[in-house]
């Protein structure tokens, strides 16, 4: 059930108008207009916070205890409306609170059963000698009486504020041990060992380390999404496109982080470590609704394994030359597709696991190679030339950005790892996301000013232009060029098979769950072959229906699975599992801050890019733009 997104918050963003005509205003001029936008500014967010505070629909209790000396002594409750330990309606808190006063002599009660804190009753002067009754009788007059009035006020508004922002009650904290830090993990992986000789069993804690899962993070991160970059922010120009970029991974961080609340919430709500994402999809937002995240999940893994069969034929095409054999169109798809699902059909865990180990470090040493070969062939000025800057492009440029940050089906997996331990969690996100959006940046620079010149030059088509091909075209040029250009050719493949083995693997899981099948032994093995073909040849299929259908892929997983995925669904399960009536049980606090700002942020901007994208592939843009020239 999607939540109710009307939360009844005021936006404290005071915008007073600032705007100076004057244009030949002296430095005093200025001085005062800014003062007086500093004015303003601090008047209407007192008025707002005034007004949040006076429209408190419940009365508020407050039960102060000030000794007669005047010195305050406890404040046993402030909590407002039917959050307040004392229930019930003003009249019969008031009583209640009195008949709990009374016992205790010599102290004065301090009462408020409306939203504001302005008067003082003192509902049973005490008996006392006569000093004390000089001091009672001007306590009215007392400054630290006024001072705890603005106290309380004070909190007042900080607890109505909180309230609005959106805060997770202490008292619904399954252990309080682990929000308070005492006690940092929520479970112990413990790896037995059996010395054959002996007969003795030893158990060891297998602690999972940041680095280790940071650099899964990083290495599910860095997939083909790279290679289209350059030619999704060709159009946008350099700088614009990084400014996407760290918007990009501010969002897609904060999507992980909340991924990885709700497998820790989950985790304590359940006991059972290693859900995976469609098993939160479906704790957090039921039958029903667990559909829309299990139709997404299986479109993007789709989406993604017609791009990577496709490019990875165009690859091999490369490599062997398949167009110089008189060859159908359609061969190296169908050579590449074969072989790769060939090998991991055949192949142990254990071995693919160890080959994608070679891969990847292989691929780190090629990166560094065109990093340090492309940067001597840069042509700097043309990468920053304001000319070159066409930031009104980069929303088409956002679908391609999003798709190469995805990281989150590793998230639960992140989790499991390090045990629940919120602190390490969050710094293998931090840092595993980090490192790649830098490398990211990197190859985004090195390509586009390599080629962006040439890419400048043909007027009309910057939308059928590909820098990473350009790059692989000039291998026969000789040189550092041809250095480069295989370099390219290399990272470009390595970069296909590391990301068509994740996706694989997480399509076999997710189709092992829909039939019900364990994920090995004889019953999983009786079913291997017929689960290998429903994973790769639908997206073969498609793949030869159009050679370069690499780019559409990503750009329609991009916009609708990945932003239906990880900016919209996450948000919407946190917000009903923080805020939703059934007030559930948590372990952790949240692990982004801000409360329900960051939430409704980014599943409306996901949203409206979902709604962008679709009426822009759906021709409406172009038929508006006809009916109204």
């Amino acid at each position: 059930m999607m939540p109710n997104t009307n939360t009844n918050g005021i936006d404290l963003r005071s915008k007073p108008n600032t705007k100076h005509n004057n244009t030949n205003s002296n430095s005093k001029t200025n001085t005062r207009g800014r003062r007086r936008t500093m004015i303003v500014a601090t008047l209407s967010c007192f008025v707002i916070i005034q007004s949040l505070f006076l429209e408190t629909e419940h009365p508020m209790v407050v039960d102060a205890f000030v000794s007669p000396t005047g010195t305050c002594k406890s404040v046993s409750s402030f909590r407002s409306g039917g959050s307040s330990f004392i229930h019930g309606d003003g009249q019969n808190q008031a009583q209640t609170l009195t008949q709990r006063s009374t016992r205790v002599p010599g102290l004065l009660h301090v009462l408020q059963s409306t939203s504001t804190i302005d008067d003082v009753i003192d509902d049973e002067p005490p008996v006392a000698d006569n000093s004390s009754s000089s001091n009672n009788n001007n306590i009215g007059n007392n400054p630290i009486m006024e001072n705890k009035k603005s106290v309380l006020s004070s909190r007042a508004i900080a607890d109505k504020l909180s309230e609005k922002i959106g805060r997770v009650e202490d008292q619904r904290i399954i252990y309080p041990e682990y929000d308070t830090g005492e006690v940092t993990r929520v479970f112990s992986s413990l790896k037995y060992n059996r010395n054959e000789l002996t007969g003795i069993t030893t158990a060891t804690h297998n602690a999972g380390s940041v680095f280790g899962a940071a650099s899964l993070v990083a290495g599910t991160m860095v997939g083909a999404g790279i290679l289209a970059l350059p030619a999704a922010t060709v159009e946008v120009g350099f700088l614009p496109s990084t400014g996407a970029m760290g918007i990009g991974w501010l969002y897609m961080t904060m999507s992980g982080l909340l991924i990885a609340e709700l497998s820790i919430n989950r985790l304590g709500q359940s006991g059972m470590p290693g859900q995976g994402m469609l098993d939160l999809y479906e704790d957090s937002l039921g039958p029903k609704w667990s559909r829309v995240g299990s139709a997404a999940y299986f479109g993007l893994h789709y989406c993604l394994l017609v791009a990577y069969i496709a490019q990875g034929g165009s690859n091999l095409n490369a490599f062997v030359g398949f167009d110089d054999l008189g060859l159908p169109a359609g061969v190296p798809q169908v050579a590449f597709a074969a072989t790769t699902a060939t090998a991991l059909f055949l192949a142990k865990p254990a071995a693919i696991e160890a080959a994608n180990k070679v891969f990847v470090s292989v691929l780190a040493v090629v990166f560094l190679g065109i990093i340090g070969f492309g940067t001597g062939s840069a042509n700097c000025h043309a990468l920053i030339d304001p000319a070159n800057q066409h930031p009104e492009n980069v929303v088409d440029a956002l679908p391609i950005i999003f798709l190469s940050l995805v990281y989150h089906n590793v998230v639960p997996t992140v989790v499991n790892q390090l045990e629940g331990d919120r602190s390490k969690i969050t710094k293998a996100i931090v840092y595993g996301t980090s490192v790649p959006t830098l490398m990211f940046l990197a190859w985004n620079a090195v390509v586009l000013s390599n080629v962006g010149g040439a890419a400048l030059d043909i007027d009309g088509v910057a939308a059928t232009i590909d820098p990473v091909a350009i790059l692989q075209a000039s291998a026969s040029s000789g040189g550092s060029g041809a250095i480069l250009a295989n370099l390219v050719t290399t990272f470009s493949s390595l970069a296909v098979v590391t990301s068509l083995i994740g996706f694989v693997y997480g399509l076999l899981d997710a189709w092992t769950d829909v039939f019900n099948l364990p994920t090995e032994g004889p019953a999983f093995d009786k079913w291997k072959l017929p689960l290998f073909g429903l994973v790769f040849l639908p997206p073969l299929a498609l793949s030869l229906t159009d050679p370069d259908i690499f780019f559409t892929a990503l750009d329609y997983g991009g916009a609708f699975g990945v932003s239906t995925l990880f900016l919209v669904l996450p948000p919407i399960m946190v917000w009903k599992q923080r805020y939703g009536d059934d007030q559930q049980n948590l372990l952790t606090k949240p692990m982004v801050p801000l409360g329900k700002s960051p939430l409704g942020s980014m599943w409306k901007a996901a949203g409206t890019l979902i709604l962008e994208q679709g009426a822009d592939k759906l021709g409406v843009f172009d038929w508006f733009q006809q009916q109204f020239q």
